[in-house]
């Protein structure tokens, strides 16, 4: 994985409802697909955005490999088939945030978009606040279990899926 999101930057939508994504980011980004990310309601109401790479591997090795036939399989794929939608950078390096996704995430005007990984996030900057906070008062317990952690992501193949 060589296109690591990493850190938080504070943002503003502009009077469309856009938001430009950190250069930093943007750099990190695939040229193939000519500006083209995917949106998707995320855990903890935040926005994830992710390239279409990395979309359609999580949709291959994950999402389509869960049941039709098991209703909680098929309520996650169907959670995140039908949340999923195809956005592009303008000249700007902006992105129009549809109304759904704004109203999810609780966004009105000002947001963070912060890193995790192979995708990036966009979040009410209060609820990213009240996370933050979560994460400090967690920070010592989860370290200590990050073994038993990295196990689970391994057992889920979430966190290394097949080559």
């Amino acid at each position: 994985m060589n296109n690591i999101f990493r850190g938080y930057f504070q943002h503003s939508l502009d009077a469309k409802g856009r938001v430009a994504i950190p250069n930093t980011y943007r750099r990190l980004l695939p040229s193939k697909h000519k500006g083209e990310l995917y949106l998707n309601k995320g855990r903890d109401n935040v926005i994830e955005v992710h390239s279409p790479e990395v979309w359609e591997k999580f949709e291959k090795e994950i999402i389509m490999n869960l049941s039709r036939f098991h209703a909680e399989s098929l309520r996650i794929r169907r959670g995140f088939q039908a949340n999923i939608t195809s956005v592009k950078l303008d000249f700007q390096g902006r992105i129009l945030i549809p109304a759904q996704y704004k109203e999810y995430a609780k966004i009105n005007h000002d947001v963070i978009i912060a890193g995790n990984g192979d995708f990036f996030e966009i979040w009410n900057p209060e609820n990213f606040e009240q996370y933050q906070k979560n994460i400090d008062t967690h920070f010592t317990s989860d370290i200590e279990n990050i073994d038993k952690l990295i196990e689970i992501g391994r057992k889920l193949n979430l966190n290394n899926p097949k080559q």
